[in-house]
């Protein structure tokens, strides 16, 4: 596996607090890499680094060996558009529609694309994501939960590369969540790499590849998930273990 993403000693600081202190680490393509650790404890600045929404006050951040800082506005917009990003709080468009906040991301990365097949992409990617109701409404009209169903959509919609997502199953039902596992597991399969940040233990046992602990604006360890959940607690452990067991079994040729 080639390395997609290398943070080389990076630190951020809001006003006068360090947020991050020199963490590098190196993320690998296709793989689905969770940051974890206490809140407050610096995973979601680490992700907006990675995904370029937050300029380090040290350090350099490289995607596939070049440094984003230096990108042209070409390489900018071909990075804005293979790698996309859901935010914790939806951080939709509140003064567009639904249908908007989904058209617009198509209308900057594939401007080649026709409305009948905009529209066919929007109605395709509120169903895979279990969105009901109606695309004239604004992100005021809808619950938190929908409003991450949305932003969700919205980080799939131009089929990126790589999905950066902030506690993408936080505010959402249960049966929502295992909509979205199953999404998560799709793209997994179809070779995407996500990097995320999440508490979900469930999700974690069962997409996760490699584990980022995240303490005091420092990254504590890492590695395979296998390795790295029995640092985490129990029922993280049995989850990986129970799930570990039913691919197993699904995939046993002698069943």
């Amino acid at each position: 596996m080639s390395i997609l993403f290398k943070a080389d000693h990076i630190s951020v600081y809001i006003a006068e607090t360090e947020i991050l202190h020199d963490v590098s680490l190196e993320i690998q393509e296709g793989i689905t890499t969770c940051f974890v650790g206490k809140a407050g404890s610096g995973k979601s600045t680490l992700l907006k680094t990675l995904a370029g929404l937050i300029l380090p006050n040290n350090g350099i951040v490289f995607y596939k060996g070049k440094n984003i800082y230096a990108f042209n506005k070409r390489d900018e917009l071909q990075f804005r558009s293979l790698c996309s990003f859901a935010f914790q709080d939806a951080a939709l468009w509140a003064n567009q529609s639904i249908y908007n906040n989904l058209a617009l991301p198509l209308a900057i990365h594939k401007p080649h694309i026709s409305k009948t097949e905009t529209d066919a992409m929007v109605k395709r990617v509120v169903q895979r994501v279990g969105y009901l109701e109606g695309l004239g409404f604004r992100p005021a009209d809808l619950s938190m939960g929908e409003q991450k169903l949305i932003s969700i959509a919205r980080c799939l919609i131009c089929e990126p590369e790589v999905l950066f997502l902030d506690e993408p199953t936080a505010s959402l039902d249960q049966e929502t969540v295992e909509r979205l596992i199953q999404i998560l597991i799709e793209e997994k399969k179809a070779g995407k790499t996500i990097i995320m940040v999440t508490h979900d233990a469930n999700l974690i046992a069962r997409i996760a590849d490699h584990i980022c602990v995240v303490a005091n604006g420092s990254l504590a360890t890492e590695g395979p998930a296998e390795k790295i959940a029995p640092l985490l607690g129990g029922d993280l452990i049995r989850k990986i273990r129970e799930y570990k067991i039913q691919e197993i079994s699904l995939d046993d040729p002698r069943r």
